[in-house]
C-alpha cells in the first residue's frame, strides 16, 4: 500500500509545536502499522530545491516555496513567524505549484493524506475589524470548505473542533484524534516515584513550560516574571524552562528558577512535584499549545488565557482559572499563593494521564481505505 501526505509544515519531524508533533506521531504511527511505502511531502521557506530526510521510519521530502522565497528576496523580507503576511498571502499559489508537481505521484497513491490550513480562529479576529477582513475571511471559508468537501476523511484533534466543523461544513465524514502528549508518564508508580522528590508540600508549585524562542513565549515569560517578582518568596515556588536565560536580569524573586532547557526526564519530574500549569499568552498564536496539553497529561490545575485552551479538551480533575489580560492573571496567582486555596490539592494524589496510544489507531485508518 504506498500512501502519500501533505502538509505545509516546515518540519513536522521537529515537534515544535503541537500541531507538528500531532502530525509526525500519527505519521510515525502509520508507518509502523502500513505494509507499504509512507512519503510526506512538506513546503519549506528553509530550502531552495527539494531534499528529503527520513525520520522514525517516514521518509518527508521538503519542497521549496517558490513564490515566497522569490518576493522575500525581491522586497528583503525575512519575517519568518507565525500570522506572516506574505506567507499567507502567497501559500495558495505554492500549493498550486507542489500540487502540479506531485500530480503524478498523487495518481499512484492508494491513500492520500494532507495536513494542516491556515488559522480560521486569527482570520475570524480579524474580519471583525474591515470589510476587507471580512471578504478576506470569506474567501478562505469558501476554500477551507471546498478542500473538507473534496476529502472523504477529516481529521480533527478534539471533539470541539469536529462540533465546530459540522455546523460550518457538513462534512462527509470525520474522526476525532487526540492531540498527542508531549510529556506523559509510563505508569502511575513513575508518577509516584517522581512526585515522591517533592518534600515541601506548605505552599503551591507553578510552572511555566515556555519552549520555543517566540512572541507568545516571550510575553508569558514577562508577564510570569513581573507578577511573581512582587510576591513573597516564603510563599510559593515557580520553574520556568526554555531558551530563556537572558531574562534573569529581570528576576528579583529568589523563589523564580529559570531552568533553561531541560531534558524530557526533568520535564516529568517538574511536572509532577508542581501545582499548577501556566499559559499567559494574551495574543494570538496558531496551534494547539505544547503547554497546555503537557499540564493536562500531569492534571495540573491551569492558569491561563482563552487563546492557550481554544480547541484543546479538558479532562475531569482539572480546574481551569481563565485570565484575559497581565491584570486578570495577577490577580488569581497572589489569590492562590495569599489565601493557600490550594492546600487540600497540593497534597492530593492526582488520576495523571498515562502514555498510551491514539484512540482511534493507524491500522484502523488504513483499513477503511483497503
Amino acid at each position: 500500500m504506498k500512501i502519500l501526505a501533505y502538509t505545509y509544515y516546515n518540519s513536522p519531524w521537529k515537534e515544535t509545536s503541537g500541531d507538528e508533533e500531532r502530525i509526525h506521531i500519527i505519521l510515525s504511527s502509520l508507518a509502523k502499522s502500513s505494509k507499504g511505502s509512507l512519503v510526506v511531502f512538506n513546503l519549506s521557506f528553509a530550502t531552495k530545491s527539494a531534499s528529503s530526510s527520513k525520520h522514525d521510519g517516514v521518509l518527508y521530502v521538503s519542497l521549496p516555496r517558490k513564490l515566497y522565497l522569490s518576493l522575500s528576496k525581491v522586497i528583503r523580507w525575512s519575517k519568518h513567524r507565525d500570522l506572516n503576511p506574505l506567507m499567507k498571502l502567497t501559500h495558495y499559489v505554492d500549493e498550486f505549484i507542489a500540487a502540479a508537481k506531485l500530480r503524478r505521484e498523487l495518481e499512484k497513491a492508494d491513500m492520500i493524506l494532507v495536513f494542516g490550513s491556515m488559522s480560521l480562529f486569527s482570520f475570524f479576529l480579524r474580519s471583525r475589524r474591515s470589510l476587507l477582513e471580512l471578504l478576506k475571511y470569506g474567501l478562505y471559508l469558501s476554500l477551507h470548505k471546498l478542500e473538507i468537501k473534496s476529502s472523504d476523511i477529516v481529521v480533527y484533534p478534539s471533539k470541539i473542533d469536529l462540533e465546530n466543523a459540522v455546523r460550518m461544513f457538513k462534512p462527509k465524514k470525520t474522526v476525532v484524534i487526540p492531540n498527542p502528549p508531549p510529556i506523559c508518564y509510563e505508569s502511575v508508580e513513575e508518577y509516584v516515584r517522581l512526585r515522591a522528590k517533592r518534600i515541601n508540600f506548605d505552599k503551591p508549585y507553578f510552572i511555566l513550560l515556555a519552549g520555543v524562542r517566540g512572541k507568545g513565549n516571550e510575553e508569558a515569560v514577562k508577564a510570569a516574571i513581573d507578577v511573581f517578582n512582587a510576591l513573597p518568596p516564603e510563599r510559593f515556588k515557580l520553574f520556568i524552562t526554555g531558551p530563556w536565560q537572558d531574562m534573569k536580569k529581570y528576576v528579583k524573586n529568589p523563589s523564580i528558577k529559570l531552568l533553561g532547557i531541560v531534558p524530557k526526564e526533568q520535564l516529568k519530574e517538574l511536572l509532577a512535584i508542581s501545582d499548577y500549569g501556566l499559559s499567559p499568552i494574551f495574543s494570538h498564536c496558531a496551534g494547539t499549545f505544547l503547554k497546555v496539553i503537557s499540564y493536562i497529561s500531569a492534571k495540573l490545575d491551569i492558569i491561563a488565557s482563552p487563546y492557550s485552551i481554544f480547541g484543546v479538551e479538558l479532562q475531569k480533575g482539572v480546574d481551569v482559572y481563565l485570565v484575559r489580560n497581565v491584570q486578570e492573571f495577577a490577580v488569581i496567582v497572589k489569590r492562590i499563593v495569599n489565601n493557600d486555596i490550594s492546600y487540600r490539592k497540593i497534597k492530593r494524589e492526582r488520576n495523571i494521564t498515562v502514555c498510551r496510544e491514539l484512540s482511534i489507531s493507524a491500522s484502523n485508518m488504513i483499513a477503511e481505505q483497503e
